[in-house]
C-alpha cells in the first residue's frame, strides 16, 4: 500500500550544522530483524531503530582488522592472476579498532575501465566515528593515484561529517564521470538529545573531489520527516540506500524510513535536482512511501531503466515469519506502474521466513532486470536467489533459489549484466567453516552458463580458515573481465 505522508523539506547546508569541509560524514542506524546470523558478518552496533540486529556484513565487529580484496576473472571464470599483484588488490582503508573495520558496499567501473569501491572506514586518530571513502583502481588494478580528496591525490577521497558515524551505501558513476554516493547519517535535530536518521547524498568529480555546484560543497543532507510542528517536536527518520540517476539530471533514492520517532519502517523514496534539491513533484507531495501490512519494509537497492521507469528492490513483511523479497516498480514521475503489477509491486517467498534483494542492474539493452539476494532462517542454509525481470521486448520472467552449495550457507549481495546480456551475481558461499568469494554467471532464462568457471560458477578463497570474506560488489569491464570485491579479514 502505497501511503501519503505529510512532509517537510529540509537541506542542511553550511551553518545550519555547522559544518566544516574537512568535517563531512555521518551513519545512523540500521537493525533489522533477520533470524539467522551469517557467518560473515558482525553485530551492527548503532542505536536502534528498528528492533532486532543487523548482521549483514556491512563491516565486522570483532577485535581484528580487515581490509578491502579486489580481485578479478577472466571471461571464462579462471582467476585473471594479470590483476593486482598475482590476481589481488589488497586495499587499506584505515586501521581498525575497537570493532570498526573497513567495510564495502558496491563496485562500479567507469568508461575508462577503472575501478570505484565505496565504503566506510574507522575515523583516524583518537575519533570513534566511522568515515565515508570512495576509491578508485585503476583498469588493471593499482590505486590510482590521480584521485582524491586531499590536497596530494592518493586514490581516496573521504568524508567526515561534523564527526558523526557515517553509513555509506551503494554508488553510481555517471556518463559525464562524477560519481554519486548515497547513505545516511544519525545527526542531532536540535529538540533535547534526540537524533534521527537523515539522507546523506554525496557527488564528486571525476578527480574525486567535491563537486560544488552540488548541495553544500558536494554533499546535500536531507530530512524529509521533520519534526511537523514546534508541539510535536519528534522527528522521523530517512535512508537512501541507492541513488539512481534519471535522464533529466535528477536522483531517485531508495531505502527506508517512517515519519514518527519510533515504529516500523517503510520502503522511503524521494527526488533531487541535479543541484540537490528536495523536489516536491516526485511521488505523492515529494515522496513514495510503501506499506505493505503495517510492519517494516525496506528499499535497498534501485536501478533507473533507459525509459526512466525506476526498479526498487528489497523485503517487505506480509506477516510474522514472512519477510519476502520485493521488487517495486515506478513510473518517471514516481507512480506506480501497473504495467508490472496492479500496484507496482510484487514480493518474491523463496520458502523461508527471511528473504530479501540486496543487488540489482538493468541490461544494456534495457531489456532486462535482476535482482539478487538471499533466503535465510526456518532452520536450514541460507540460500542465494535470483529473479529476472523482462521489462522491454519479450520474455519471460524468473525467479528462483540459486544455492552455491546444498549444505552450507550462500548468498548474493549483488549483481551486474555484461554487453551480451549475461548476469553476473556475486556473495559468498561458506565451504567447511571458511567463507569464499563466489561470482556466477546466468543467461536470461536463469540457467547458470556452464561455459564460466566450473558449471557456472567460480569462487576465490583470499584468506583462508575466515568468516568475514564476502564479495559486496561486481562489475564488468569493457573487455569482458568481471571484477568483484569486498572485505577480508587482515592476516
Amino acid at each position: 500500500m502505497l501511503k501519503t505522508v505529510k512532509h517537510r523539506s529540509f537541506l542542511v547546508r553550511g551553518a545550519a550544522l555547522a559544518l566544516t569541509l574537512a568535517c563531512l560524514t555521518g551513519c545512523g542506524d540500521d537493525d533489522e530483524p533477520t533470524p539467522t546470523p551469517i557467518p560473515d558478518a558482525g553485530t551492527n552496533t548503532d542505536a536502534g531503530t528498528d528492533a532486532g540486529t543487523d548482521p549483514i556484513p556491512d563491516a565486522g565487529t570483532g577485535p581484528l582488522d580487515s581490509d578491502i580484496a579486489v580481485v578479478r576473472f577472466n571471461e571464462d571464470g579462471t582467476h585473471d592472476t594479470t590483476f593486482g599483484a598475482g590476481g589481488i588488490t589488497h586495499v587499506d582503508f584505515g586501521t581498525g579498532r575497537d570493532g570498526t573495520r573497513d567495510s564495502l558496499w558496491d563496485v562500479k567501473v567507469d568508461g575508462s575501465d577503472r575501478i570505484v569501491l565505496f565504503g566506510n572506514k574507522r575515523a583516524d586518530g583518537t575519533r570513534a566515528d566511522t568515515d565515508r571513502v570512495v576509491a578508485r583502481l585503476t583498469a588493471a588494478g593499482a590505486l590510482d593515484t590521480t584521485f582524491g580528496s586531499g590536497e596530494t591525490p592518493n586514490g581516496f577521497s573521504t568524508l567526515n561529517l561534523a564527526n558523526l558515524n557515517d553509513g555509506m551505501r551503494y554508488g553510481l558513476i555517471q556518463p559525464d564521470g562524477k560519481i554519486m554516493a548515497s547513505g545516511y547519517t544519525s545527526m542531532p535535530t536540535g529538540v533535547g538529545a534526540q537524533a534521527a536518521n537523515r539522507i546523506v547524498l554525496q557527488r564528486l568529480n571525476d578527480d574525486g573531489k567535491s563537486d560544488e555546484t552540488f548541495g553544500w560543497k558536494g554533499v546535500v543532507t536531507s530530512a524529509p520527516f521533520q519534526a511537523q510542528s514546534e508541539t510535536n517536536p519528534e522527528w522521523g527518520m530517512a535512508e537512501a540506500y541507492a541513488a539512481g540517476l534519471q535522464s533529466n539530471g535528477s536522483y531517485v533514492t531508495t531505502g527506508y524510513g517512517r515519519s514518527a520517532s519510533t515504529g516500523t519502517v517503510d520502503l522511503v523514496s524521494f527526488r533531487y535536482t541535479s543541484t540537490g534539491e528536495l523536489d516536491p513533484t516526485w511521488g505523492t507531495g515529494g515522496s513514495v512511501v510503501l506499506d505493505l501490512a503495517g510492519d517494516n519494509d525496506r528499499g535497498r537497492n534501485l536501478v533507473v531503466l533507459n525509459d526512466d521507469r525506476v526498479c526498487h528492490v528489497g523485503s517487505g513483511t506480509l506477516g510474522a515469519q514472512n519477510i519476502q523479497a520485493l521488487i517495486l516498480m515506478q513510473t518517471p514521475d514516481g507512480q506506480p506502474d501497473t504495467t508490472f503489477a496492479p500496484e507496482g509491486y510484487k514480493t518474491y517467498g523463496f520458502d523461508r521466513p527471511d528473504q530479501a534483494f540486496f543487488g540489482v542492474a538493468k541490461s544494456p539493452d534495457g531489456n532486462w532486470v535482476a535482482a539478487a539476494g538471499y533466503r535465510a532462517g526456518g532452520n536450514q542454509n541460507d540460500d542465494a536467489v535470483l529473479a529476472i525481470i523482462p521489462t522491454g521486448g519479450t520474455g519471460e520472467e524468473v525467479f528462483k533459489a540459486t544455492p552455491i552449495s546444498t549444505t552450507e550457507n550462500d548468498r548474493f549481495w549483488s549483481v551486474t549484466f555484461d554487453s551480451s546480456n549475461r548476469i553476473y551475481a556475486a556473495g559468498f558461499v561458506t565451504e567447511g567453516g571458511d567463507n569464499r568469494m563466489v561470482v556466477a554467471r546466468f543467461t536470461t532464462d536463469g540457467n547458470l552458463d556452464p561455459s564460466f568457471g566450473t558449471g557456472g560458477i567460480a569462487t576465490l578463497n583470499v584468506v583462508t580458515a575466515q568468516t568475514e570474506e564476502t564479495a559486496r560488489g561486481v562489475a564488468v569491464q569493457s573487455d569482458g573481465k568481471v571484477v568483484i570485491a569486498g572485505p577480508i579479514e587482515k592476516r
